[in-house]
């Protein structure tokens, strides 16, 4: 521990446990959030698409044209002024910053706490 710091001998492991239930609390409702994204993202491309969306997902490319044409459906699809769509890339920019943001949180906590204590606590 810092010298001269008055913390019970647990505090520090206690405030660990917390942080990581909560974190992993955090990180499990993100995923839920991104799940419900993709499955509307989903639906999305089986209501533009022939056959439910099924060359979208597994393309069969005869060539590099073939390639490049689906490249190209994808990216008039993303590229699209659909209000649903606009509303799933501003949901799927939400998941993803949430996730970097509590990923960059958790670790920055853990660094103040190994600099609190100064062996190994877990």
């Amino acid at each position: 521990m810092v010298p001269g710091l008055p913390l019970p001998p647990g505090m520090v492991d206690m405030i660990i446990r917390l942080t990581v239930l909560a974190v992993l609390g955090l990180a499990l409702a993100n995923a839920l959030h991104a799940v419900i994204v993709f499955v509307r993202f989903a639906h999305q491309v089986a209501r533009r698409a022939p056959h439910g969306g099924l060359s979208f997902w597994l393309p069969a490319f005869g060539s590099m044209r073939d390639a490049r044409i689906w490249l190209g459906h994808w990216r008039a699809f993303f590229e699209s002024g659909d209000l649903a769509l606009i509303a799933l890339r501003l949901d799927a920019r939400l998941v993803i910053s949430r996730h970097v943001h509590l990923t960059v949180l958790s670790h920055t906590w853990a660094i103040a706490l190994s600099a609190i204590a100064s062996h190994s606590l877990i």
